[in-house]
């Protein structure tokens, strides 16, 4: 997953009410320093950087244990979420294995 995906997600979370800033977003539900989001956003080319596997991990993790204990309708879009992160860490794995080619090429 690209750091743009877990800006994306922050964004989910803040409009279900699962989270309330984004230093909380990636303590909490990150593991990760306060700032840790914020690098993301604000720094150059950061947004297209790949997030770390573990940190992907525990995010996932941590939705699927809370949405045993939400009403039907938060279920279902943490569901939402939790399919968008395992669709954008296969699209990730894919970037990462293809070819690169320089430009003029085809």
């Amino acid at each position: 997953m690209f750091g743009s995906t877990l800006i994306k997600i922050y964004g989910e979370m803040l409009a279900l009410g699962l989270t309330r800033s984004k230093r909380e977003f990636a303590r909490r539900w990150l593991g990760r320093g306060k700032t840790y989001l914020r690098d993301f956003e604000f720094r150059e080319g950061r947004s297209r950087e790949r997030v770390s596997l573990d940190t992907v991990s525990t995010l996932r993790t941590r939705l699927c244990a809370i949405s045993a204990r939400m009403p039907d309708g938060i279920c279902a879009e943490i569901a939402g979420i939790v399919h968008d992160i395992d669709c954008s860490v296969a699209v990730a794995n894919l970037l990462m294995r293809a070819p690169q080619t320089s430009r003029g090429e085809t």
